[in-house]
């Protein structure tokens, strides 16, 4: 057995009250890589607090956050605040820590590749006020530089027999779009969205649970498990292991649930991180050599309205998806906007609800009034926001 199937065999088997009987019966065949395989009281110091495996307590990254949290909303929070002048609201509170501890780019193994030390400083090409400006470059810039180092040693991964894997991350409490583009060039533009909600300290909510291929490439997936990683502890996987049956092919250019789309993982804590293996992920072409261009093969039910209502609005979208970005037009491709209205229709339509236009994707990622990191959101403007859901909703509720 190789180890990823040993890896993902072990967790199927040792979990809940069936892992002493499981053993018993597959002890020639598994063996739990001991990076996942928590003891009985799952790690931490001897007072039951975090620690660094060493018997040190770990500095949560939120304690340094709060000790530089209104420096932050000084200097950053006119622009960064939800419904700021930019559209990047990653200090949109109530809990501005777990703002932007999630926001993509910002918290990094490397804290030097953090958006914060490659982009908010003079001459990397940020327009506002820069950390490294004369009123924050000894005030402001240290305690990030801190904040930064202490979010990476707080870091753990799977071992490597967990097969391919998504690096941990905070999840957003809102909307979140994890792309797969890290585990290899075939899967750029393909992404896992999810909506996450805290419903007790120890329970995490997924919702909303969708796998969305490319126009050019499908997705074979099998088994994805998501796991836990508390803060200074070992890492702790989804204790049922609840798409353990997952086996699935996303056809080109069609978007849909991954397993039965919602996840509840009662092993979560305050300030965790979530990462996502799967035992096996590989890009997937149809067989025929006709099987068209690659576009979506279901379609739009209602062009005619597409044009009339959603077409027109959607060109702001094009400095992005119509080009000017690989990933942008890898996940939504409306490269054919304005010379296929049909084709565009096709790829746009798998990121919209039509039992539920508001709903859509489309919308939950561009609202200025929300914290889903998208990097454009109508430049805080709520009336263009408005204006634009009003319209091409009237086409997404045509598509029902």
């Amino acid at each position: 057995m190789k180890p990823k199937q040993q890896y993902f065999r072990a967790i199927a088997i040792g979990l809940g009250a069936l892992a002493v009987a499981a053993s018993a019966v597959s002890a020639g065949c598994v063996e739990a890589p001991s990076g996942l395989a928590p003891g009985p009281t799952g790690g931490g110091a001897e007072d039951g607090g975090p620690s660094d495996g060493g018997g040190l307590p770990v500095v949560s990254g939120r304690d340094l956050f709060e000790s530089m949290q209104a420096d932050l909303m000084s200097a950053c929070g006119l622009c960064h605040d939800v419904a700021g002048l930019a559209d990047t609201p990653f200090l949109a509170g109530p809990d501005r820590y777990q703002s932007f501890a999630s926001w993509p780019g910002i918290v990094s193994t490397d804290p030097t590749h953090s958006l914060l030390l490659t982009y908010a400083l003079t001459g990397k090409g940020h327009s506002g006020t820069n950390l490294d400006s004369p009123a924050l470059k000894e005030t402001l810039l240290p305690k990030v530089k801190a904040w930064l180092a202490q979010e990476a040693k707080n870091f753990s991964e799977p071992p490597p027999q967990a097969g391919p894997h998504i690096d941990p991350f905070v999840p957003i409490m809102g909307f979140n779009a994890i792309y797969l583009g890290a585990l290899g060039p075939e899967f750029e533009g393909m992404a896992v969205t999810f909506q996450a909600d805290v419903l007790a300290e120890t329970t995490l909510e997924l919702t909303n649970i969708e796998l969305h291929p490319t126009s050019k490439t499908g997705l074979k997936i099998v088994h994805p498990l998501w796991v836990v990683h508390p803060l200074g502890k070992d890492p702790n996987p989804d204790p049922v292991d609840s798409f353990s049956n997952v086996d699935t092919i996303y056809q080109i250019g069609e978007s849909g649930p991954l397993g039965p789309g919602t996840l509840i993982l009662v092993n979560w804590s305050t300030d965790a991180k979530l990462s996502l293996a799967f035992e096996l992920i590989e890009k997937y072409e149809p067989a025929s050599p006709d099987a068209g261009d690659g576009g979506p093969t279901g379609g739009c039910k209602d062009v005619p309205s597409f044009e009339a209502n959603a077409r027109q609005q959607l060109m702001t979208c094009l400095n992005c998806h119509g080009g000017g970005n690989g990933q942008a037009v890898a996940a939504v491709d409306m490269t054919a906007l304005q010379s296929d209205a049909a084709k565009a229709c096709g790829q746009i339509r798998n990121r919209v609800n039509p039992n539920d236009p508001p709903a859509s994707q489309l919308f939950i990622t561009t609202n200025p009034g929300g914290n889903a990191a998208h990097p454009f959101k109508f430049g805080g403007q709520g009336g263009a926001f408005n204006t634009f859901r009003d319209n091409v909703s009237i086409w997404i509720a045509a598509e029902k």
